[in-house]
């Protein structure tokens, strides 16, 4: 069980956090808007920005078990499995918190249609399971991880949303 508890809470580290009622969509940008080489990096920056508050609120979401109601940075299956890590580490009683970490974006790609970027990031990570007390549940546990982000561009906007996560 200890086991799958840290799974999820690498997952939600990972994966960020989202508000439960948030629905967002995403529609295609013509190209011929967004072919400039400043655009490409403004887009990318974009990007850079997304998985960085994703990666933020993720470590808020670990320690308090809550989904802030007025995120704009996750969606889709990927806020579905950060509601269910939540969910479970409810169920047990417990929370996870942070002793260290690196976190590190490795690799961006926008696809052509500068609607989708993919990117892979990895995580150094030691944690440490707590009773809802603040009481700690065993020792300490480290993980490397290595994970692709798929991003959904928000209409037109230079803005994109976390949409799945995929530990590789």
């Amino acid at each position: 069980m200890r086991r799958a508890l840290l799974t999820s809470a690498g997952c939600a580290l990972l994966a960020g956090c989202g508000g439960a009622a948030h629905n967002s969509t995403t529609s295609t940008v013509p190209k011929s808007t967004v072919t400039t080489p400043n655009a490409n990096a403004q887009l990318e920056a974009a990007v850079r920005k997304a998985i960085d508050e994703e990666h933020s609120l993720s470590v808020e979401v670990l320690s308090t078990n809550r989904l802030p109601a007025n995120q704009a940075v996750i969606g889709g299956p990927a806020l579905a499995v950060l509601h269910h890590s939540i969910v479970e580490r409810q169920k047990e009683g417990v929370r996870v918190r942070v002793l260290s970490e690196r976190f590190r974006i490795v690799g961006i790609h926008l696809d052509p249609s500068y609607t989708d970027a993919t990117a892979v990031v990895l995580e150094d990570q030691s944690v440490q399971l707590t009773y809802l007390n603040g009481k700690p549940r065993g020792k300490p546990s480290t993980a490397h991880e290595r994970v692709r982000l798929e991003l959904h561009r928000v209409g037109e906007a230079e803005r994109f949303l976390v949409w799945k996560v995929t530990l590789l």
